[in-house]
C-alpha cells in the first residue's frame, strides 16, 4: 500500500486512530501470514517429490497454486474492507453539501486555527467552516465571536450576542447575483451607496483580502459613524458574489479588522 495513500487516508478518516492503526495492522499481518504460507508451500513440494517423484509433484503444484490464489482473494477482501472503511469515513467527515459536489478536493477541515493581526496583535482563532452547497463557497468564520445566520438570498455572519445601543450592529453579509459581472455590478452598488452614506469612494480593483472590486464607505467622522466595505469577486461563473462587511468608525481594527481577515478564508468552489 502506498505510503502517502496510506497516511492521506488515515489523516483525513475521523476513526479513533487505534481502531485505524488497528485496521493498517491486518493488513500487514496478513500479507505476512501469505508470504509465510507460501515459504512454507514451497518446501513441501520438495517432500512430497523425494516421496513420489511422478504424481505427487503436479499436485502439490496445484496445491501451492491453490493457496496462494485463495491467500490473495483473503487480502482482497482485507483491502477491500479497510479501503471502504477508510473511504466511508472520509466520504461521512465532508461537510453537508460536499459529499458528492465535485471531488475529495473540496474537503475542509471543520475547524481549524487560524492566525490573524488585531490592533498590531497576532491572535489565534477557532475557525469554523460553512460550505454552502446553494452558492457554492465555503468560508471559515470565527466560532467563539460570531454566528452565520442563513438566509434563502444571503447568509450573514455577525456577532454572537447583540451589540447593545447605542452602537451600529455589525456584520459580513454573503450573496451572490447570477447575472452581473463584478466590474459592472462594483460600479451600480457604488451608485447605490451614494444615497446611503456621506463620503463613497472610487471603485478599487484589489487582490486582497479577496481577487475584485472594493467599495469603501462612511457615514461620517463620529466614533459611531457607520462604515462598510463591499467587495465584488467573480463566482467562476457568469455572475458575482457580493461580500459586504459593516460596523462602524470605532471598531475598524476589531470588527472591521476580523472581517478582513473572514474574508481571506473566503472561496469559491468550481463544478468540475
Amino acid at each position: 500500500m502506498d505510503q502517502k495513500l496510506k497516511d492521506q487516508l488515515m489523516e483525513q478518516s475521523k476513526y479513533p486512530d487505534d481502531w485505524k492503526e488497528d485496521i493498517w495492522g491486518r493488513l500487514e499481518a496478513q500479507m505476512d501470514r501469505e508470504q509465510g504460507d507460501a515459504t512454507s508451500d514451497r518446501t513441501q513440494p520438495m517432500v512430497a517429490e523425494r516421496q513420489e517423484p511422478e504424481a505427487k509433484p503436479q499436485r502439490a503444484n496445484n496445491m501451492n497454486n491453490k493457496n496462494k490464489h485463495q491467500g490473495m482473494r483473503i487480502l482482497k477482501i482485507w483491502v477491500g474492507v479497510a479501503a471502504a472503511a477508510v473511504a466511508i469515513t472520509v466520504f461521512l467527515s465532508l461537510p453537508a453539501g460536499t459529499a458528492m459536489m465535485n471531488s475529495v478536493k473540496h474537503w475542509f477541515e471543520p475547524e481549524k486555527k487560524i492566525e490573524i493581526d488585531v490592533e498590531g496583535q497576532k491572535e489565534e482563532t477557532n475557525g469554523q467552516v460553512h460550505v454552502d452547497e446553494t452558492s457554492d463557497y465555503a468560508i471559515y468564520y470565527d466560532k467563539d465571536r460570531y454566528k452565520l445566520i442563513e438566509g434563502e438570498s444571503k447568509d450573514v455572519i455577525t456577532t454572537i450576542d447583540p451589540i447593545p445601543e447605542p452602537y451600529p450592529q455589525v456584520s459580513l453579509t454573503i450573496e451572490q447575483n447570477v447575472d452581473v459581472l463584478p466590474e459592472q455590478l462594483a460600479a451600480e452598488l457604488a451608485e447605490q451607496l451614494k444615497g446611503q452614506y456621506a463620503r463613497v469612494d472610487a471603485v478599487e480593483r484589489v487582490t486582497a483580502p479577496v481577487d475584485g472590486y472594493l467599495i469603501h464607505a462612511i457615514d461620517g467622522s463620529d466614533r459611531l459613524s457607520k462604515v462598510t466595505n463591499v467587495y465584488v469577486v467573480s463566482n467562476k461563473k457568469q455572475g458575482s458574489f457580493i461580500l459586504s462587511s459593516a460596523y462602524f468608525l470605532e471598531a475598524a481594527e476589531g470588527h472591521g479588522s476580523r472581517f478582513y481577515h473572514t474574508l481571506e478564508q473566503f472561496e469559491v468552489l468550481e463544478e468540475e
